[in-house]
């Protein structure tokens, strides 16, 4: 690809996601199923003007989403892993998700003059509508992307029988976790408002005793303690610095002797460009948060400020866009490194 194509592309990204974003509110993909199905059928019954639904259409075609043959439409596998409501891989959350952010993005120019979030950074907890919208395009990112499988099949068990997932969400990962190691309990720390979708999930999956539910705000509450390992996956990447090392310094307390904390997130480079997905994120955040991404040279001297040893890092492999940095709270009287 030559440079002007680049930046040519670069410039006109977004039609392409306002496409998937039209095509997954419109229900698209749903409509069309498992038919090879006319443009006039699918014009009549999601009541749109036919000759603008066969250009739609014909678009995606050509982002490969659906195939198209004697004027028929049918999905591509793409579409029917990720774009169908009731695959196990569904990704429709997200999308919906992103496509709410349209009009927050539209005011980036806004957002570097004052240096100010766009949209209050309320964690989306002030209209039900839109926290369901947000936790559910969490759980659908890490489910179909495979990120809980991963840090399911990764967590040793052996000797871990409490883990603590702080903002936890709709407890994708705490559901994988006990899922694969019945005899881990697990207590999800989150906000009021969010608890109550995760209760949704967790009801769905047939997780029973294994997880416990327990409301609260980790910047102004105490952590329960007594846990082998303290989970937090992209929660630093909300916060500013300030809110992130006395956040770790409370999970040191609510950790066991010898016990982990887990951080997954986006970690990057000394000069805070690389990855380049990282550096793009940390632009989302400024729209609609207090944080922005963090360097694995930060994160590590929050760990070490709070008391953890042993720390490191551990790349993620793709498609995830994540690493993990762990750290360990000493046994009393052992020197840490």
């Amino acid at each position: 690809m030559n440079e002007f194509t680049y930046l040519d592309n670069l410039n006109g990204a977004y039609a392409e996601s306002r496409i998937l974003h039209a095509a997954v509110e419109l229900n698209i993909f749903d409509t069309i199923g498992e038919n090879r199905i006319s443009v006039q059928e699918i014009s009549e019954r999601l009541k749109t003007n036919e000759r603008a639904t066969e250009l739609f259409l014909n678009a995606l075609t050509a982002l490969n989403l659906l195939h198209k043959k004697d004027n028929l439409f049918s999905l591509t596998d793409l579409a029917k892993k990720y774009l169908v409501t009731t695959s196990e891989t569904c990704y429709t959350g997200m999308i919906r998700f992103e496509s709410s952010m349209w009009s927050v993005w539209g005011e980036l120019v806004k957002a570097v003059r004052t240096g100010k979030p766009i949209r209050p950074p309320d964690m989306y907890q002030t209209k039900r509508e839109e926290t369901e919208c947000f936790i559910m395009a969490m759980h659908h990112l890490v489910s179909a992307r495979g990120d809980a499988d991963y840090i399911a099949d990764k967590l040793s068990a052996e000797g871990v029988r409490s883990i603590l997932d702080i903002g936890s969400g709709p407890g994708t990962y705490p559901v994988a976790i006990c899922k694969k190691n019945p005899d881990i309990k697990a207590t999800l720390f989150d906000l009021p408002g969010t608890l109550g979708i995760t209760r949704k999930v967790l009801a769905k999956e047939g997780i029973g005793e294994q997880i416990r539910l327990m409301a609260g705000d980790y910047n102004k509450d105490p952590l329960p303690q007594g846990f082998d390992v303290v989970f937090l996956s992209n929660i630093i990447h909300g916060e500013d610095e300030e809110a992130n090392k006395t956040l770790l310094k409370k999970i040191y307390g609510s950790l066991n002797p010898g016990g982990r904390v887990i951080i997954k997130d986006h970690i990057m480079n000394g000069d805070l460009t690389r990855p380049a997905w990282g550096a793009i994120f940390s632009i989302c955040m400024l729209l609609t948060t207090k944080g922005r991404d963090y360097g694995y040279h930060e994160v590590h001297q929050w760990l070490k400020e709070a008391g953890f040893v042993d720390i490191t890092l551990e790349e993620l492999p793709p498609p995830m866009t994540s690493a993990m940095v762990l750290g360990r709270k000493e046994f009393p009287g052992i020197l840490g490194n």
